[in-house]
């Protein structure tokens, strides 16, 4: 029986663990996580804004067996993609294929400037307890939500967060008496969406009265003055500062010898696969380049990738038929009112992705809500 293993039980994990098994359940497959649960970005920001518990939208790997695919809560101590071979805590796992997914880690420089006094790492749902009590004690000053640096996942979810907590500093009467602001190193709120969609976006937080600060990359955190430093010369002082980290490649991929100039495995972009016979690469580990920079490190590309890479991968095993990735994905972009706009397109296109924008309302965020149910049901039961 052909053995393949499946490292990271994110959203291109998940969705190829599900594809392999559907397409093909004579293969034996075996996912590879440190962690036991599973919940999708945005539903740390629905705690966040009160919208749900994150409890509500996690599910355990562990119900990976239910559907026929091992797990493995373990960690990953080596990989050698020449032999195939997967180090672990518990032995080493021997593949006739290998599915990398392990998703992007965090910026070291970007962590430690949010080892600060009244600094929390937006993105960390295990924070979510010290940001609800900071954001519930907070009757006065500013709130400064930063995305420290580039590449980072989910490029709406710092808006989408300022934008939920606009709503509950409303609801609790001191929106008024705080200043709400965003940052971004970047010239424009959605670079990879375009200027039309950039512009939707900073009018939403404008309308808020959220302050857009473009353009303003990060140097420094002073905690015990609570303020950012940017590279222009520039400081905003905070109360409470949300930081979105940089991503940077996976440690181990490197010592694999598996990362490209940028850091990131640079697999393929139309079938996934790497310079290494039969391994693959998906998500955010990755950088695959498009037209004016790269695809974003979303979930909903993660996915989309893990699906062909798991139908290349099964071709490569099995003779069935193989698949390309068209670039094609799509963004959930969450506004007040529990309306979504639905950011669509050819992120492969010429000479600039061919991306939409879909104006918000509620029957696309009841599809928000549709898109995990559907998803956790079939991935993990």
């Amino acid at each position: 029986m052909a053995r393949v293993v499946i490292l990271g039980g994110g959203f291109g994990g998940l969705a190829a663990a599900h594809e392999l098994r559907t397409i093909h359940p004579e293969i034996e497959v075996t996912l590879v996580d440190r962690k036991d649960r599973f919940f999708m970005g945005f539903a740390k920001l629905w705690d966040l804004g009160h919208v749900r518990p994150l409890a509500d939208g996690t599910r355990s790997l562990g119900k990976l067996a239910d559907g026929g695919v091992g797990f493995l809560q373990v960690d990953i101590t080596d990989l050698d993609p020449s032999a195939r071979t997967v180090g672990t805590a518990e032995g080493t796992l021997e593949a006739d294929a290998i599915l990398i997914a392990l998703g992007a880690a965090k910026s070291p420089k970007h962590l430690g400037f949010l080892n600060n006094p009244g600094a929390h790492d937006l993105y960390d749902g295990a924070q979510l307890p010290a940001m609800h009590a900071d954001l519930d004690a907070l009757t006065e000053g500013r709130i400064l939500i930063s995305i420290l640096g580039g590449p980072f996942q989910c490029p709406p979810a710092p808006y989408e967060a300022a934008l939920l907590v606009d709503e509950q500093l409303r609801l609790r009467g001191v929106r008024d008496e705080v200043e709400l602001a965003v940052s971004t190193p970047q010239p424009m709120t959605l670079p990879v969406a375009g200027p039309d969609a950039s512009q939707y976006l900073a009018g939403h937080l404008g309308d808020r009265g959220i302050e857009l600060l473009s353009a303003k990359k990060v140097t420094g955190v002073d905690g015990d003055a609570r303020r950012v430093s940017f590279e222009d010369g520039s400081t905003c002082d905070y109360s409470l500062l949300l930081g979105v980290p940089a991503c940077v490649g996976p440690p181990l991929l490197a010592e694999a010898g598996l990362t490209g100039e940028s850091g990131f495995v640079e697999p393929d972009r139309h079938t996934l696969r790497t310079k290494f016979e039969r391994i693959y690469a998906v998500g955010d580990c990755t950088h695959i380049p498009t037209a004016t920079g790269a695809l974003p490190k979303a979930g909903v590309f993660a996915a989309g990738e893990a699906v062909v890479a798991a139908r290349n991968i099964a071709a490569d095993l099995v003779g069935s038929g193989g698949a390309s990735f068209d670039g094609h994905g799509f963004c959930f972009l969450e506004l007040p009112g529990r309306r979504v706009a639905l950011v669509d397109g050819d992120f492969y296109a010429e000479p600039r992705p061919d991306v939409e924008l879909t104006e918000a309302d509620q029957d696309q965020f009841l599809r928000k809500q549709a898109y995990e149910t559907e998803r956790l049901d079939a991935w993990l039961g």
